[in-house]
């Protein structure tokens, strides 16, 4: 940002002189020292900016010394002036995010796509916006297909789309996005991981093999797509891989996910190496036993979900789930998508799945299951 700054200020210094009579020496010393409250003191004090320039050298100077609130101010004098700012509407956007106001950034961004509708970045931070709005969800994937049409070699872009195709079991139209990525970079390993786990629900083992051991050599952290890799080797009877990967796992993570250790132990079964599966198989059991990491993913889908930040909440809440089979965490993503989301048809398919396994127990369980029963009666 600071970079982008003194461009800035030097791209618009010469027009600033003529309109608001500064020193550009001065004005430049200062920003390359990062002196942004001196900045501040001599634009405010001294050239008093009236016109659009000016005032971008000071909202940005505030923005730069963390003055938000005060740097919002000067933004909206320029957008009183000039309407269709572009950095004006970039940094209130931008100043929104970072106060958590999804719903203040949206009209920004909307505003920058109207301008300069051929900019893929500013479709994908509008869309990034939207994501944490509630209603405007639907609206997102609609502004990052928009961004995916201009700019589909961006990993980020491409892969919330095809995060988006998953979300839909639309695992066909995930993977064709991911491997017309892969051809120009293959090297992305969050790319590569979802490419895993599409290539495995489309029954293309081969592929799913090949994106995995590909992250493997990377000795890349990616713990889902060792997972989808490890239960790959195991379909296709490879049952030295699928172990390989289950020690890979604890070399460089310490351990692994329940998953990986029991598939692991029916591979030495496989291998009719008894005494080993035992081993893995009784520390799956010892796993089981203890709540504690799926109290913990529970407890980040928590917070992310009082953050706003509901697709993150829901894929720690997937992820526990995957883990650790708690219909308790399909509850969790049903009332997202219910409450908040507010996507009838994904909080209908969540809750039931959340009965097919819920077994209440507590009066506060036996409440939830009674209100589920209830509630999807209502959702179409």
């Amino acid at each position: 940002m600071r970079h982008i700054f003194l461009v800035l200020a030097g791209m618009i210094s010469a027009t600033v002189s003529a309109q608001d009579k500064v020193d550009n020496d001065l004005l430049m010393s200062y920003l390359q020292e990062q002196q942004y409250d001196q900045v501040i003191r001599y634009m405010e004090t001294t050239v008093q900016p009236q016109h659009p320039n000016g005032l971008v050298i000071l909202a940005n100077a505030l923005y730069q010394n963390l003055q938000l609130p005060e740097a919002a101010v000067q933004y909206r004098k320029i957008l009183d002036i000039a309407p269709e700012h572009i950095t004006a509407h970039q940094q209130l956007g931008n100043i929104a995010i970072q106060q958590q106001q999804y719903a203040s950034a949206v009209p920004h961004f909307l505003k920058l796509t109207e301008v300069r509708p051929s900019q893929a970045a500013y479709w994908k931070q509008l869309a990034k916006a939207c994501t944490n709005v509630v209603g405007l969800q639907d609206s997102a994937g609609v502004y990052m297909g928009k961004a995916y049409a201009l700019q589909p070699n961006d990993p980020g872009i491409v892969s919330f789309v095809a995060d988006e195709y998953m979300g839909d079991k639309d695992f066909a139209k995930a993977d064709s996005v991911l491997k017309r990525y892969y051809l120009t970079d293959s090297a992305n390993i969050s790319i590569n991981a979802m490419l895993v786990k599409t290539s495995y629900n489309l029954n293309h083992f081969e592929d799913a093999v090949r994106f995995g051991t590909q992250i493997m050599e990377e000795r890349a952290y990616a713990p889902m797509a060792y997972i989808y890799l490890s239960v790959t080797y195991y379909q296709m009877k490879q049952f030295d891989s699928c172990i390989k990967v289950h020690d890979f796992m604890k070399e460089i993570i310490g351990d692994a996910p329940e998953t990986v250790k029991f598939y692991a132990a029916m591979s030495y079964a496989g291998l009719k190496d008894y005494e080993k599966s035992n081993v893995l198989l009784l520390e799956c059991i010892s796993s089981a036993k203890s709540k504690s990491l799926d109290s913990y993913y529970a407890a980040l889908a928590g917070n992310f979900e009082q953050m706003k930040q509901y697709r993150a909440a829901i894929s720690y809440y997937d992820t526990a789930y995957y883990l650790f089979k708690d219909p308790m965490r399909q509850y969790g993503i049903a009332r997202i998508y219910d409450q908040q989301i507010q996507d009838p048809q994904r909080a209908r398919k969540h809750y039931q799945l959340y009965l097919k396994s819920a077994k209440p127990e507590s009066k506060n369980e036996k409440d939830i299951h009674t209100y589920v029963k209830e509630r999807v009666k209502t959702l179409q």
